[in-house]
């Protein structure tokens, strides 16, 4: 397999690392990388990140009842939903 490589105008990824991704690969930077992924994989990820930042705001200081923690989910999957 072919390295990946670092070139002037930037660093080149072998098209076998990004097979799969599909024609709408995301590559941006990251602190010390980058992230390649497609565009279900960015999407998913985002899900989940505001999903976290919703439990998070929840707890604030108190530990979550598992039944707010469902509720949290359960709203989440519908709002995902909608948005399908």
């Amino acid at each position: 397999m072919t390295d990946i490589k670092i070139e002037p105008d930037g660093l080149l990824i072998p098209p076998q690392y990004i097979d799969g991704l599909g024609p709408t690969a995301i590559v941006r930077r990251i602190k010390g990388g980058l992230i390649v992924e497609s565009r279900d994989q960015a999407q998913a990820r985002e899900e989940l990140r505001a999903l976290v930042e919703r439990i998070r705001a929840a707890v604030k200081s108190d530990a979550p009842s598992d039944a707010e923690i469902g509720a949290i989910v359960d709203e989440a999957r519908t709002e995902r939903a909608r948005r399908r």
